[in-house]
């Protein structure tokens, strides 16, 4: 969550150690308030295949749809809140089923019907949920990007389609959902390194599987990352857990 509250005097600007950000733009100083992870505050999460998840509380959010010629997919008759996509390619955008508010790229809002566009860097409330769209690596789009928002006081961390390259670290992440199974995102070994990078308290792998061309057993991934002390969650596809 994120609170803004405006100043107008420009001889005030500081850091608070109580996690106040302030950001200046002309005169005007904007406070941003990053709480901390709630203990006990819990969403459902959702792991719909490939790089679809659906997260919940009082609000639906699905993350770049995929069911359509999805071997793996599995059924889903909801209509979310707000669906987040991370970039134009078909196995990341499958959201034309729903009367939903899509937030995308500016590139490829003309494929949806009701849109909110964005702009790696950028930071819009949705639905009064804050979302940040941020960089990703993978020439094979024409902009892609990932998201990290804020819901139930965690901030998450969906990194679309990317390579090493297009990895940073944003600060605290509570959850991460990572792409494993190389070809047209990291590898193995790269996921492992992102990891190391981003440093998230809990990591989801994902983009696994799908197709021939990006097979990868998430169990040697989950052993691998938790031999260096990270702590990662295989989900089953289907799989609905609270987190």
């Amino acid at each position: 969550m994120w609170v803004s509250i405006f100043i107008s005097s420009p001889s005030f600007s500081r850091t608070f150690d109580t996690k106040i950000q302030v950001l200046t733009f002309s005169q005007t100083f904007i406070f941003l308030q990053r709480y901390s992870l709630a203990k006990g505050a819990k969403m459902k999460i959702a792991y719909l295949s490939h790089a679809c998840f659906e997260l919940s509380n009082a609000k639906t959010i699905l993350i770049d749809p995929f069911f359509e010629g999805n071997r793996n997919a599995v059924p889903y008759e909801k209509n979310p809140d707000i669906i987040l996509v991370t970039h134009e390619h078909h196995d990341h955008s499958d959201a034309h089923k729903f009367d939903s508010l899509v937030v995308c790229p500016h590139n490829c809002g003309s494929k949806f019907r009701k849109t909110v566009t964005m702009r790696i860097g950028e930071i819009k409330m949705v639905e009064g949920i804050p979302i940040e769209m941020v960089e990703a690596s993978h020439h094979q789009s024409v902009y892609p990007a990932g998201y990290i928002l804020e819901l139930e006081r965690k901030r998450i961390y969906h990194m679309g389609d990317t390579y090493l390259d297009g990895v940073r670290n944003y600060g605290n992440i509570d959850i991460l959902f990572i792409p494993i199974g190389g070809y047209y995102t990291m590898s193995m070994e790269e996921a492992l390194e992102a990891l190391r990078i981003v440093k998230p308290r809990l990591a989801i792998p994902m983009h696994y599987s799908t197709f021939p061309q990006i097979e990868a057993d998430p169990f040697q991934f989950k052993e691998l990352a938790e031999d260096e002390g990270f702590t990662v969650r295989v989900f089953d596809f289907g799989e609905t857990a609270k987190v």
